[in-house]
Order: C-alpha cells, then sequence, then structure tokens
C-alpha cells in the first residue's frame, strides 16, 4: 500500500510538472508579442523625437527619444530571455532571425542615443549637433537594413514564420 501511495504521488507531481513547464518555443512565443511592441513603440517613438526636433520643440523630443531608449531597451531585454535558450530549437533560421533582431536593437539604441545627444546639445554648436544627427541618421539606417534583412528571411520561410 505504502509503494502504491509514492508511485502515485510521484505520477502526481510528473504530471504537475510537465504541465507547468512550456517548451522552449512556446516560452518564444509568449515573448515575441512584448518583443514587437516594445520595437514598434521604440520606432514610433524615435519617429517622434525627430519630429519634435526637426520643429524645435526640444522638449517633446527630449521625451520622446527617452521613450524611444526605454522601449528598445526593454526589447533587448525581451530578446535576452528568449536568447536563454533558443539554441535548443536546432533551427539555423530562428536563431538567425533571434540575432538579426538583436542586431536592429543594438543600432536602434544607438541611433536613440545619439539623437537624445544632439537633442542636449547647445543650440550655438552646430557642427557637434549636426555630428550626432548624422550618427543617429547612420546608425538608424543600419537598423533598417538589419529589419529588412529579417522581413526577407520570414517572407523566405513561411513554413517557419506564420
Amino acid at each position: 500500500m505504502k509503494n502504491k501511495i509514492i508511485v502515485i504521488s510521484v505520477l502526481v507531481l510528473v504530471i504537475a510538472i510537465s504541465g507547468c513547464v512550456n517548451s522552449d518555443m512556446e516560452n518564444i512565443n509568449q515573448i515575441i508579442p512584448k518583443l514587437n511592441d516594445n520595437i514598434k513603440n521604440g520606432d514610433s517613438n524615435f519617429n517622434l523625437a525627430v519630429d519634435g526636433l526637426n520643429t524645435n520643440k526640444t522638449d517633446v523630443a527630449e521625451v520622446k527619444v527617452k521613450t524611444a531608449i526605454e522601449k528598445f531597451n526593454n526589447a533587448k531585454t525581451n530578446i535576452d530571455e528568449i536568447q536563454k535558450n533558443y539554441k535548443s530549437l536546432n533551427n539555423t533560421k530562428y536563431i538567425n532571425y533571434i540575432d538579426l533582431i538583436s542586431e536592429e536593437l543594438d543600432y536602434k539604441v544607438n541611433a536613440s542615443l545619439a539623437l537624445q545627444s544632439a537633442i542636449r546639445t547647445p543650440s550655438n554648436n552646430r557642427q557637434l549637433f549636426n555630428e550626432y544627427v548624422s550618427y543617429a541618421n547612420s546608425w538608424m539606417l543600419k537598423g533598417f537594413y538589419t529589419q529588412d534583412e529579417r522581413n526577407s528571411l520570414v517572407l523566405n520561410n513561411p513554413n517557419l514564420f506564420n
């Protein structure tokens, strides 16, 4: 009788644990919507910061670029969560996709930091301001090229990314 109780207890424990543990892909699928929202909001706030800067509304630009940096950093945190176990997926396309997002976010964070520096540059230092704006543009272009590469990966592998 005691052995039956132990066997039943172990079975219940195994079933309970297996029901609570998600596969790596399930974990990734739970994080991806948050990741996409953070990237989308980061892009939107970056663009609003540029608009604010172009219309001499530096207070608005400062708030928006700060939010962009926050959203891109939140997305980097999402990527870090995914990368903890993504190698176990044994699929180079998925791994490449995640790596491209990570690279894209590095570029976009750098672009946002450069834009923030431009916003904070004193108005009497146009040369430094222009350098920061140039850096921001360069970094964001690299981010968009990487984003395009990621989108091509998805388009060329519809069976994997549905």
